[in-house]
């Protein structure tokens, strides 16, 4: 059920039998030449779209800003600051969670909304004592690392990564633009932070770590299936552990 379409008696007869339900965040920042500036929050949309038709587990408008103050020297890029993320986190977790919502999941498309969301999570979880909250990027789905290096290759990148160039261009449903399948520069060393002007000097091309010769639109359609059956299991698997 989407939450955006439905009345609030549906929702109400949802809660009757389900406590479930799910928020896509993403980001609105650069994803170079090769993918759209919401590349991160169309992809979260679709799944849980998918999962939550097949498996009638309710899901609600995304998230649409994050956390990517790296990217602001590239034009169209917003950024919110992790106060403000946490806090958007909290305030939907404590609103869903009055109307009798008991198992929130925050389906994320974006890594570096990490942070924010867990610390939103937490605070949220001193007034929802009994509330089942979790950050789960689509990437930690049981099953996604191996698939993703069988489907496409080795390792698919940090940032404008193999896998989601391949994907949103599927989700899209319009013809792939012409791109330089390039190789970026090697991506920055783990838990470093670099500011925006940093960035747009290690990376004039916007994307790191990956290369875009592995990029397959088709390849892009079994990989997000894949995603969607393997969410379905993950919240078919939640609503088991509650009965």
């Amino acid at each position: 059920m989407n939450l955006a379409g439905a009345l609030s008696s549906d929702v109400e007869e949802y809660l009757n039998t389900k406590t479930t339900v799910m928020v896509p965040v993403g980001s609105l920042e650069q994803h170079g030449s090769a993918a759209p500036l919401a590349c991160d929050t169309i992809i979260p949309v679709r799944l849980c779209a998918a999962a939550g038709h097949e498996t009638e587990t309710a899901f609600t408008p995304a998230v649409t800003f994050g956390m990517s103050d790296c990217h602001m020297a590239f034009p169209g890029t917003v950024t919110l600051r992790s106060s403000t993320l946490a806090a958007i986190t909290r305030d939907i977790s404590v609103s869903l969670y009055t109307h009798g919502f008991r198992k929130i999941l925050f389906v994320s498309g974006h890594g570096g909304n990490r942070s924010a969301v867990i610390d939103g999570l937490r605070e949220a979880s001193g007034t929802c004592p009994d509330a089942d909250m979790r950050y789960l990027p689509y990437w930690e789905l049981p099953g996604v690392v191996e698939k993703q290096k069988l489907l496409f290759c080795p390792d698919p990148g940090y940032h404008v990564t193999v896998t989601e160039v391949s994907m949103v261009w599927h989700l899209m449903g319009k013809k792939m633009p012409e791109f330089s399948r390039m190789k970026y520069p090697p991506e920055p060393p783990s838990g470093s932070v670099i500011s925006h002007d940093r960035w747009k000097e290690l990376y004039p091309d916007g994307g790191a770590g990956s290369d875009l010769s592995f990029v397959s639109e088709e390849k892009g359609k079994i990989f997000f299936d894949f995603l969607v059956n393997r969410l379905c299991h993950y919240l078919n698997s939640l609503e088991e552990h509650a009965r």
